[in-house]
């Protein structure tokens, strides 16, 4: 039987009930005495179903009839994968990102799995794609994307306090963080302050009058709001504890920011309409 043939009967059975959301398809040896067919036959047939998102494949388990929850589970697998491996500089600014086939190969997930996950990236300033439209090529995008680089900035200090390679205590300045990490000093800033609003960082001016910023702790990822803890008692005199929100600060100004600069295209196009019209 040609793959096409299997997809559709094992389809059918999944429509019919035979086969349950959640249940362990039949090995690929059974398949293939099942259909009298060939390995590579019974794996196109596979990863037909498994791109329609009618099965989800898990690694060292087998594959299984897609549930709701899988695809919730695997859409977060991608996206936070594809955000990581941006932060961390596997996919590096400007770089174009792999079909969306490659894509869902890779990960065993649907395509429609991966357009989600894409898009959402999209849609935080980490991806464009070059035209108006999503299509098949995308892209992260480039340093002189100023919002671009103020979150990947910010999330590779995030990574860095993470690992410990910016201990509690140590200093950082903006040109220290250009020199290291990328990017124009004024996105370098933005995402030092972005720190400081989410209680990671705080401000500390030094002997040569310039400004720096401190590491003072704090887990990312949580819920629960974080005191900002000073770095020494003379510090600690200078002003009370505050408790700032540990995540969605930086994603928020982001958009906003982006908002803001859409208004004034905007407001620039009506005044030249309006122009236009008085002419």
């Amino acid at each position: 039987m040609t793959f096409e043939r299997i997809a559709d009967d094992l389809r059918q059975q999944i429509r019919d009930g035979e086969l349950r959301p959640g249940q362990l398809l039949p090995t690929q040896s059974q398949l293939m005495q099942t259909y009298k067919a060939s390995s590579l036959t019974v794996q196109k047939a596979i990863r037909l179903l498994r791109n329609e998102g009618w099965v989800i494949a898990r690694q060292g388990r087998g594959t299984f009839v897609t549930r709701s929850a899988d695809f919730e589970d695997a859409f977060e697998k991608v996206a936070g994968d594809l955000q990581q491996q941006i932060y961390s500089g596997t996919l590096a600014p400007g770089a174009r990102l792999p079909a969306r086939e490659v894509l869902a190969e890779h990960y065993a997930v649907p395509l429609n799995v991966v357009t989600n996950a894409v898009a959402l990236l999209a849609g935080n300033f980490l991806l464009r794609y070059p035209g108006e439209l999503p299509g098949d090529e995308v892209y992260v995008r480039d340093w002189d994307d100023h919002g671009f680089a103020t979150q990947l900035i910010h999330g590779r200090l995030v990574r860095k306090i993470r690992d410990g390679s910016l201990a509690r205590g140590a200093r950082v300045t903006v040109d220290e963080v250009v020199d290291t990490i990328g990017g124009d000093p004024e996105s370098a800033d933005q995402a030092l302050t972005f720190l400081t609003l989410e209680g990671r960082m705080k401000k500390a001016h030094q002997r040569n009058g310039s400004m720096a910023y401190v590491v003072v702790g704090g887990e990312f990822g949580t819920e629960v709001p974080v005191a900002v803890q000073p770095v020494d008692e003379d510090e600690a005199s200078a002003a009370p504890q505050k408790e700032f929100p540990a995540a969605g600060v930086a994603d928020l100004a982001y958009k906003l920011e982006r908002a803001l600069e859409r208004i004034e295209e905007l407001e620039e196009r009506v005044e030249r309409l309006e122009g236009r019209d008085a002419d």
